[in-house]
């Protein structure tokens, strides 16, 4: 499965280059998370610079993001997490061939985890959307905390789905999106590192389109049985972002 699911996002992604674009974003951020300013203290704070940005197409569509962590840390402590996703249509049907590869690094830990599954894209209005998914989730992990160390393999079911309302207040521009996975059925390896076979992460973001090309993001990040969180836990994310 982990080598199918990369071959048919390197394909997929090779077919956009020749593809009609039919709409484009992305942005360059800076985001400031303090995990311990929500509704649980988990004492750790960092800076991070990046890109996001996506496309659609005929065919489909394509969303990901690059975090360069730890910015203001000292050398040697810095990671970085990527996530590539896409909905292949099928047909004019409304259903989709999702695909996603998350990948997250630091100097403690390294994890990739693979999707492939069913979407739907065609729950939209007028400047709003909703977009469900449900993927099997294939992991390849390596920890400096225990008690699994090394993981790989199966991982369970995830239920995920993004979703969006673009609104105007006192002449201003405003987004509040959501972002949500229900990981069900988790390996017995991963869940031990992480309380359970069970696990929630998301969150809930809220966009200010100060300019044509400035934006300031309130996000708040929420998660449980996730993370290596036993339970509930949150991080409030700061983030100034150009708007490309």
């Amino acid at each position: 499965m982990r080598k199918t699911t990369l071959f048919l996002m390197l394909i997929i992604t090779a077919f956009s280059v020749s593809a009609e674009q039919k709409y484009g974003w992305g942005n360059l951020h800076f985001d400031y998370q303090s995990w311990d300013a929500g509704v649980k203290d988990l004492e750790y704070e960092q800076a991070l610079v990046g890109i996001e940005g996506g496309m659609g197409f005929g065919w489909g569509e394509m969303y990901g993001f690059y975090d360069f962590e730890n910015i203001l840390d000292d050398e040697g402590n810095q990671g970085q997490t990527a996530n590539g996703e896409i909905h292949t249509y099928l047909w004019d049907t409304g259903a989709s061939i999702f695909t996603k590869v998350y990948n997250s690094q630091s100097p403690d830990f390294k994890e990739t985890n693979q999707f492939i599954g069913l979407g739907y894209t065609d729950l939209k209005g007028d400047g709003w959307w909703f977009k469900p998914w449900v993927a099997r989730q294939y992991i390849t992990a390596h920890n400096n905390f225990g008690p699994a160390h090394d993981i790989n393999g199966l991982n369970g079911f995830t239920i995920g789905w993004n979703g969006g309302y673009a609104f105007r207040l006192l002449n201003q521009d405003f987004l509040f999106s959501n972002w949500n996975e229900i990981e069900l059925e988790r390996n017995d390896d991963y869940a031990s590192n992480n309380f359970g076979h069970e696990g929630l992460n998301g969150g809930l973001n809220l966009t200010w389109k100060i300019t044509n090309h400035i934006s300031t993001t309130f996000m708040y990040r929420y998660f449980y049985n996730k993370l290596g969180a036993d339970g509930y836990g949150d991080i409030l994310i700061y983030r100034l972002a150009y708007d490309l």
